[in-house]
């Protein structure tokens, strides 16, 4: 990592400083000589308490902040600290063990990244510089879509693919502009759908996450032929899946540095690491069918979600499969927005005929029909 840390200095073309905020003098000693071992790199001491709301942060590149976890009142200037700080500066904690609590709290405040003390001071400076890295790219503020389905069969992975292959189209012709995460581990469906073997080879990290970079996430990753990356593993019936959440969390989290937007296809069964998926969304969409047991399913998601995460999650419901009816008889749109009032998200058309004709051929709808209502409307759901 200090190799991409050098790179990064070498393409800003300034010398980077490192905005250190901690009580441990001794710490901060050992991490001020070893930056200026390596050149280029200046350590800032910082006071928390000078960081308020008027602070600029002129000439920093990056926080790294000494949280004491044990501290009810530390806890609290944290959280101050990450309110009040110029927002366009990541902010890297080092600290003791967390809870899962505590993950999602930092999940919740934005913290770049979280590395475990004691540590050396060359492991903080190449985390700074994977996070610089990640900076000095010039992206825009990652955007992530997850999609979820309320029953089985609703067509939620045809949805989160055609999504991805949206982004990529609207980001344009960027390497890294759109990347699908597929986390139904076993079936790998969204590589079959586009014909795309899965090569995210999920046992090889399983028991060592921390081995897992951009570089080996860039040979486990698929490419379509238009531009849309996809993520997909398939492990044979029955293995564990009682692995390390930060299996999956640390996947999404180098991928949110090499790609601009991040389509992922979760499964509607909650795992160990469901939060922080969930949590680290921009949005989060329930897929249902246009039927009675289908509405209401999604309706009870939505409630469960937005109750599990104290309102900090807002899911919106996306009706698939929807056709008018003839004679108006059966369930109606008034109906969908009287049980699901503002969560609703839209409406998608039912392209039965033409969406199995491109699943069986394992291509987009679109290469089949430029101009069809499954893709228009999910467009439009989204913005696009």
């Amino acid at each position: 990592m200090l190799q991409i840390f050098s790179r990064a200095v070498r393409q800003s073309n300034r010398v980077l400083n490192i905005g250190f905020v901690t009580k441990d003098g001794e710490i901060s000693r050992q991490f001020r000589d070893h930056a200026a071992q390596l050149g280029g790199i200046k350590v800032s001491l910082v006071a928390s308490e000078r960081v308020t709301a008027d602070y600029d942060g002129r000439g920093l590149s990056v926080f790294v902040y000494d949280l004491d976890t044990a501290s009810e009142a530390g806890l609290r200037e944290f959280e101050r600290f990450m309110n009040q700080r110029p927002q366009h500066l990541p902010v890297i904690v080092v600290s003791p063990a967390v809870d899962d609590q505590l993950v999602r709290w930092f999940l919740r405040l934005r913290v770049a990244d979280w590395m475990k003390t004691p540590l050396s001071p060359g492991e903080l400076l190449s985390t700074c510089g994977r996070v610089l890295a990640q900076n000095s790219s010039g992206k825009q503020e990652v955007k992530c879509l997850t999609f979820m389905g309320a029953r089985g069969g609703v067509g939620t992975t045809s949805i989160a693919i055609h999504a991805g292959l949206l982004a990529a189209k609207h980001a344009g012709p960027a390497a890294a502009a759109a990347c699908i995460v597929d986390l139904d581990l076993t079936s790998g469906a969204c590589a079959d759908y586009l014909d795309l073997q899965p090569a995210w080879a999920l046992d090889d990290i399983i028991a060592d996450p921390g081995r897992l970079d951009v570089h080996m996430l860039d040979v486990m990753t698929a490419t379509h032929a238009q531009g849309l990356k996809v993520l997909s593993a398939r492990r044979k019936y029955g293995q564990v899946s009682g692995f390390a959440p930060e299996v999956i969390t640390r996947t999404l989290d180098l991928a949110s540095q090499r790609y601009s937007n991040l389509v992922v296809d979760l499964p509607r069964h909650a795992e160990s690491w469901t939060d922080g998926v969930i949590l680290g969304s921009s949005s989060v969409y329930i897929v249902t069918d246009f039927s009675v047991p289908g509405v209401k399913a999604a309706h009870r998601m939505a409630q469960d979600i937005a109750a599990h995460y104290a309102g900090e999650v807002d899911p919106k419901v996306i009706i698939n499969k929807y056709s008018r009816a003839l004679f108006g008889s059966g369930l109606s749109v008034s109906d969908v927005r009287g049980l699901l009032g503002e969560r609703l998200a839209g409406y998608v058309s039912a392209e039965d005929s033409l969406l199995k004709e491109a699943i069986d051929r394992g291509i987009p709808v679109t290469d089949i029909k430029p101009r069809n209502a499954f893709v228009a409307d999910i467009a439009k759901i989204l913005g696009y």
